[in-house]
């Protein structure tokens, strides 16, 4: 539904020169990270040792390896799996993602929980450095590409999906107002001065999530809080200041002016269209 330029991750895979130098000086990120996947310090050192500068992670044929068990070896089975092959796995190519995924996907334990905390840790990263940037954020920018994996569907939908033999919905909100809410404040915060929010944060990359959830009778739901999306459009106003390119990072600028484009849009509903307008035109502050 929406077309997104595509991050270039900060965390390095095999296929970049140097890239186990790099990692070496990322590491001081990469701990922290680690705590947003319930990591313990043990274990994080246990990973720098074995995993992290790990040259050619291996895919082997059971038939061919059968001396040697999968789950020590390949990266669908880091635990906590999915989370960790996909951040720390050397071969960041399309063919080792999926397999990756379709390993971890034989039992899909866990799913729940790791993708809550996806949703909960990546918005915030580790806050600026000497130069207030954040070139890490919680996941070296490699949030982009997992997003499809953790949210299974473009737009709204109650449906579920299987996954050995755990069910898990496709999208992690129990509704479509809740979905609604979450990304539209998501997004707003992100220019809004008084917080800081990664680079990398999940909502740039939901438009069309958001846009979904307009086929639902969004204002009659018993939780509709105008109040607050009056203050998610004033957030927004920020980005209509002068200064706006040289105060917000250009992923959130981006997601911003992209959502008060669809505010502006003749599809959106009325009632929502008016709540920006009211913001926008000085009728309404908070």
């Amino acid at each position: 539904m929406f077309e997104y330029e595509k991050i270039e991750p900060a965390i390095p895979g095999n296929h970049v020169d140097g890239w186990q130098k790099i990692r070496k000086k990322q590491w001081k990120y990469v701990k922290k990270s680690l705590g947003a996947l319930n990591v313990k310090p043990g274990e994080a050192q246990h990973i720098k040792k074995t995993l992290y500068l790990l040259e050619t992670p291996e895919f082997p044929n059971n038939q061919e390896c059968s001396w040697l068990p999968d789950e020590t070896i390949h990266p669908g089975n880091w635990l906590p799996a999915p989370m960790l092959g996909f951040f720390l796995c050397a071969d960041q190519s399309e063919q080792a993602w999926k397999g990756i995924w379709d390993t971890y996907a034989q039992h899909g334990s866990d799913f729940d929980f790791y993708r809550d905390r996806f949703v909960q840790y990546v918005p915030h990263g580790y806050g600026p450095d000497e130069n207030n940037q954040d070139p890490f954020g919680t996941f070296g920018g490699l949030e982009q590409r997992m997003l499809p994996y953790l949210i299974q569907s473009e737009v709204y939908t109650d449906d579920m999906f299987q996954m050995g033999r755990f069910e898990y919905r496709k999208v992690p909100w129990k509704s479509a107002h809740y979905t609604f809410a979450h990304i539209f404040s998501h997004i707003s915060r992100a220019v809004d001065k008084d917080y800081f929010i990664s680079p990398f944060t999940h909502a740039q990359w939901l438009h069309g999530l958001y846009v979904s959830c307009f086929s639902f009778d969004l204002n009659e739901d018993p939780e509709f809080d105008e109040e607050s999306l009056h203050l998610y459009c004033q957030r927004l106003m920020n980005v209509l200041s002068s200064d706006a390119d040289e105060t917000f990072h250009p992923n959130h600028l981006k997601a911003a002016r992209l959502l008060i484009t669809i505010l502006e849009d003749e599809g959106t509903p009325q009632w929502l269209r008016k709540i920006w307008a009211d913001v926008r035109d000085g009728k309404r502050s908070v």
